[in-house]
């Protein structure tokens, strides 16, 4: 089950990916190209195979772990910055841009690289599943770190989830409020990843759902406002969103 979420994920961002390459050639909307590039390179960051190729290349401590964690830190930034100035939310835009968002990056990125630091992370494990199943310290620090690393995600989420739900409810184009509502479950499923990063070792299989439920939302919830920009520019709707041609 955990290969099909794995090799699953990596899939559908590469497929989304593949799909924006002609509009960022022609220099439209190449923000969201580079969302979906970072989101693709955290998948692949993710599967056991790559991971453990990697990570021997940098000395097997699990240094790619934490690279993955602030890799996806850019990318939920990025997203969160794109979307609030697509459905015009100032308020959220200003939270992720602004000191407050600024706080939460700069603690989150302090926290995850001392609690890896103070965790013994020898032996390349995609996810440290070994590591938090070998006693001791790493037990106890394992789902600290975890939920250190979804601390800004689920920061971002929480400020996109007023708009999102705004967009849902508007009357918006129905693809709009289709990814508007796709987008807003992937923020619902980071939001409740924190409390899941503490669950017992034998709910790890819903943890995981969880968490690539998370990018499926957000990644899935980008190519539906790709998708409506796309409809919306061919109808002269002006009522395109992120499927602008606007960087």
């Amino acid at each position: 089950m955990m290969a099909v979420l794995e090799w699953g994920t990596l899939v559908v961002c590469c497929t989304v990916l593949l799909l924006r390459v002609p509009d960022a050639v022609k220099g439209r909307n190449r923000t969201v190209f580079g969302i979906l590039l970072l989101a693709t390179l955290c998948s692949v960051l993710a599967v056991s195979g790559p991971y453990e190729a990697i990570d021997g290349v940098l000395g097997g401590w699990n240094l790619t772990h934490l690279i993955l964690r602030y890799l996806v830190f850019a990318t939920v930034l990025l997203a969160g910055l794109r979307i609030t100035r697509g459905l015009a939310a100032t308020r959220g835009y200003r939270l992720i841009a602004g000191r407050t968002g600024r706080w939460a990056l700069g603690i989150s990125c302090v926290a995850v690289a001392a609690l890896f630091l103070l965790m013994d992370t020898r032996g390349s494990s995609a996810g440290l599943e070994a590591l938090s199943g070998s006693g001791g310290r790493n037990a106890v620090l394992a789902p600290f770190y975890a939920a250190a690393g979804r601390s800004y995600p689920a920061f971002v989420s929480l400020v996109l989830m007023a708009p999102l739900l705004s967009a849902v409810r508007s009357q918006l184009p129905r693809l709009v409020r289709a990814a508007a509502l796709v987008t807003l479950l992937g923020a619902l499923a980071v939001v409740v990843s924190i409390p899941a990063s503490f669950a017992p070792p034998d709910w790890a299989l819903g943890q995981h759902v969880v968490n690539y439920s998370a990018v499926l939302g957000y990644v899935l919830g980008l190519a539906l406002f790709w998708f409506s920009g796309l409809i919306a520019s061919k109808s002269g709707n002006a009522n395109a969103t992120l499927g602008k041609n606007s960087d």
